[in-house]
């Protein structure tokens, strides 16, 4: 009654004082009503109603940022009688499922564990470079990771239902020859036929059946072997690499030395490396051990090789490339490949004959203090185990229950604690999927972690309405430190802590060590770095930023920061 009759007053007041302009009698209006209106803090969980009432299809926000612009609007209809002052502690649910970062190593990056090469030469220098690149990393996180490795030369010898691809594959472009291979399962090595397979044919047939076999993977090398007939049955091999376009051969034809190959060395080389030559004739081997009265050199063994392929290969043209295996002995008997190539009259060790790398994308997965690729279900479960009609799920839900059940069977040993990250094919709708989940190991039974998490803002009655605070919470990542490098490039006193959190991607907080961070010069840095990032922020904005530290451990710190009078200060 109090208020209806002060509004009645101030109504009354606007007929005889018409010379105040309208505003302001609007605002006198609205302050009188905000100073009736109560003054209250208190907590408030949102209700399926509430999401209802948004517009929103689930029981819980898509990001941070809806709930920040959403939630305002709802809570005016819910709290009217809440005036300036006020303050309501919001509890939502929010989606936050598992987001994978995707990296691809840069050719510098190989450095990093101290690699002279721009690839690793094993799934072990993969992982520890993910320790050195991600030392900030918390458990069940996930990364994507592209990179180069050394390519293992795979050994394959085609089959008689290989042969039949070929001449399916290539019977319109060759006719004869493909017809033969399918018909006989060799190649017909003999020129003057119309089934004549030439090397360049040869490659594109191999080419054919490793597409179907393995898939095109660019740099992986394939030592194909396959069955001949020049007049006689016989075999050759091929070394061949798929360039990104097409297949080609790579490091010539390979020859293997066999026992008559040693035999004849031995013969041919009795004079004049008698020890050596008689050795090899023997064993059937070359010692390579310098302090043997039996040693070969390097150059000694190029002369056996010379003199292997002309006699094997009397007629090969210049430029003819072979990949020579032959064993050795340094203790034991191993064995060795030198590439060669015909240059004039003689055989030279080829030095295009390079390393072969492969690029793979692969996720791996922190848990339990270690990078591991995620455990994947076996092709077969989805049917023999969870009674599936295909080899995937199409409901999440009776996947997380199935999956968490089958864990139980499969890892019977598993401790209080333990993480398990664990990939699995889904179909949405459209297309399968790999989809991944993090388990923990709880009260004997593996748990999903959910995906949807309960999570709370704090919303402030100001000018008449409500607004979230503005903080905004950062978390650097590796280029960010880049930023700041660039940013205080010129801050000469700063000089070795920059490289050092440059290099490792995180700021030394050791007291006494040369490249130590102070809290002032911790604070210069996110001046600088919120200065590149945000250089529009307005007045009052509020930043509470992570960042990765080094105090004889890796952890990470936080600094909060306000943007007044132009300037980032603490707050």
């Amino acid at each position: 009654m109090k208020k209806s009759f002060n509004l009645l007053l101030m109504l009354l007041g606007l007929v005889v004082v018409s010379c105040n302009p309208l505003d302001d009698i609007h605002d006198e209006i609205d302050n009188e009503l905000d100073n009736q209106l109560a003054v209250a803090q208190a907590d408030y969980v949102l209700t399926e109603d509430d999401y209802e009432d948004l517009g929103l299809d689930f029981n819980n926000f898509s990001s941070e940022e809806d709930a920040r612009t959403l939630v305002p609007t709802l809570l005016s209809d819910l709290f009217p009688t809440y005036g300036a002052g006020s303050i309501l502690n919001v509890g939502f649910d929010l989606f936050n499922p598992l987001r994978i970062e995707s990296y691809t190593v840069a050719s510098s990056d190989y450095a990093l564990i101290d690699l002279s090469t721009d690839y690793f030469t094993g799934r072990g220098e993969v992982i520890d470079f993910l320790d050195e690149k991600y030392p900030q990393v918390q458990e069940g996180e996930y990364i994507e990771l592209t990179y180069n490795i050394l390519a293992e030369e795979i050994a394959y010898t085609l089959t008689a239902d290989d042969f039949d691809v070929i001449g399916d594959e290539l019977g319109d472009v060759y006719p004869e020859p493909a017809s033969s291979a399918a018909q006989y399962s060799n190649f017909d090595r003999r020129d003057d036929r119309d089934a004549y397979w030439s090397n360049d044919m040869i490659v594109e047939a191999l080419g054919a059946v490793i597409s179907e076999e393995f898939g095109d993977v660019a740099g992986q090398k394939y030592n194909v072997s396959y069955a001949i007939y020049d007049g006689s049955s016989g075999t050759e091999s091929m070394t061949v690499q798929f360039d990104g376009n097409a297949y080609v051969a790579v490091g010539g034809m390979a020859y293997e030395f066999s026992d008559a190959d040693y035999d004849a060395v031995g013969e041919e080389f009795a004079d004049e490396y008698p020890g050596p030559a008689g050795n090899a004739a023997q064993f059937g081997s070359f010692d390579v051990r310098s302090t043997s009265d039996n040693y070969w050199s390097e150059d000694m063994l190029l002369e056996a090789i010379n003199f292997t392929l002309k006699t094997a290969y009397p007629d090969a043209a210049d430029g003819s490339k072979f990949v020579v295996s032959y064993a050795i002995y340094n203790g034991s008997v191993s064995t060795a490949i030198t590439n060669v190539v015909l240059s004039g009259d003689d055989y030279v060790i080829d030095a295009d004959a390079s390393v072969s790398t492969i690029e793979e994308t692969t996720v791996f997965a922190y848990t339990n203090g270690d990078w591991d690729e995620p455990y994947m279900l076996p092709e077969n479960s989805y049917t023999e185990e969870f009674g599936q009609r295909f080899s995937n799920f199409g409901d999440e839900e009776e996947a997380l229950s199935k999956i968490g059940i089958f864990l139980g069977r499969e890892f019977p040993y598993a401790v209080e604690g333990e993480y398990k990250a664990v990939g699995y094919k889904f179909y949405n709708g459209e297309a399968t999927v790999t989809e991944y989940v993090n388990y923990v190991f709880q009260n004997g039974s593996w748990m999903a972690i959910p995906t949807v998490t309960s999570e709370t803002l704090q919303f402030g009655y100001e000018d008449g309405m409500w607004v979230p605070d503005n903080t905004i919470k950062y978390t650097l990542a590796g280029p960010d430190y880049g930023i700041i490098a660039e940013a205080l490039s010129g801050n000469a006193d700063l000089s070795t802590q920059i490289a050092s959190m440059e290099r490792y991607s995180n700021f030394d907080r050791r007291p006494g060590a040369s490249a130590y961070w102070s809290d002032d010069s911790i604070l210069l840095a996110m001046q600088a770095f919120l200065n590149e990032i945000a250089p529009s922020a307005p007045e009052g904005q509020k930043y509470v930023l992570t960042f990765d530290i080094y105090n004889g451990s890796n952890t990470t710190e936080d600094i909060s920061l306000i943007k007044e009078g132009g300037e980032w200060v603490r707050f």
